[in-house]
């Protein structure tokens, strides 16, 4: 239109270190952060590591309803106050970090439910005050949980339970795929409740294990899982949900995760050493995140887990 300077459109693509700093910078401002996947699929594990590389520290942790290594690694790192979370869990043990420092003192682990998460999640999206979850009547959870409250239903009268708006000051996710300008490709069949968290936040930041030409997108954009205008920075991080699963390109590292988890215990006991020798390996040691992929294994390791993700 004449007079009027015509749109431009920027490539959201940075770099892993750029990006940390972002999100760094951000949570100073507000200590909010959002992890998208669950438990032990889809997690972006790369961005996380960077995050605690680049100095972060004295966050505030929510998550979809389950989480995992990402969040014990955080913890075993110093970099978290407090845990808003339904489960921190290996699934098939303990996390070792997450429980020593809730039983110290050190973190506080609030008493939350699915529905609190997810019900503040969307208020935060929808924009609203608050979002009624009445299927709590009854439970323990309201007793100890810090985000619900108990209000008059402006149609009944009855007294229900809500949540206000949980918006996370910065939310990582990971996916399969992206273009440059952000447009997020989930190419599981779960996309977990990462379209909610990213509808929910300020600032979102994927990582994805590649950037696909524009065509790509354009050629089938229904598989668009999240579209570009919730995201503010991509990260081309092949294998960045690692030791997680990203199907269908790789199956999760259950070797490497269970070896963390050992080192945990043991640090329990009072022998940090190989704790604080993994953290100086994975998280503070690297320079790059190819300096990361040789610490655990290299291409040949890699290559393995690809083929197990094939075969399910």
């Amino acid at each position: 239109m004449d007079g009027q300077t015509k749109p431009t459109r920027h490539s959201k693509v940075t770099d892993l270190q750029d990006a940390a700093l972002l999100a760094r910078d951000a949570l100073r401002e507000r200590p909010e952060l959002c992890l998208g996947g669950l438990f032990k699929q889809g997690r972006p594990v790369a961005l996380v590591r960077a995050m605690l590389a680049a100095g972060a520290n004295g966050l505030h942790v929510y998550s979809s309803p389950g989480a995992g290594y990402d969040v014990d690694l955080m913890i075993a790192a110093d970099a978290v106050e407090q845990v808003f979370i339904p489960g921190v869990t290996l699934e098939n043990r303990l996390c070792p970090n997450f429980r020593s420092a809730v039983e110290a003192g050190q973190v506080t682990a609030h008493a939350l439910d699915a529905l609190t998460v997810v019900g503040g999640l969307m208020a935060s999206a929808h924009g609203v005050p608050f979002q009624p979850i009445d299927a709590l009547r009854g439970s323990d959870v309201l007793k100890h949980n810090p985000l619900i409250r108990e209000i008059d239903c402006p149609f009944s009268g009855r007294r229900i339970h809500a949540v206000g708006p949980i918006r996370p000051r910065v939310t990582f996710l990971h996916a399969q795929e992206a273009d440059r300008w952000g447009n997020l490709r989930h190419l599981s069949t779960m996309v977990y409740a990462d379209q909610l968290m990213a509808r929910a936040s300020d600032m979102v930041i994927a990582s994805v294990d590649r950037v696909v030409p524009d065509e790509v997108i354009l050629d089938d954009p229904s598989r668009v899982t999240v579209p570009s205008h919730y995201v503010d920075a991509v990260v081309e991080v092949p294998y960045g949900a690692h030791p997680t699963a990203s199907f269908p390109n790789y199956a999760m590292d259950e070797d490497h995760i269970d070896a963390y988890a050992d080192l945990g215990d043991a640090a329990r006991t009072g022998d940090r050493a190989g704790l604080d020798d993994y953290i100086a390996r994975h998280v503070t040691g690297p320079k790059s995140h190819d300096d990361y992929i040789e610490a655990i294994g290299g291409a040949k390791h890699l290559n393995r887990l690809e083929a197990e993700a094939r075969k399910t």
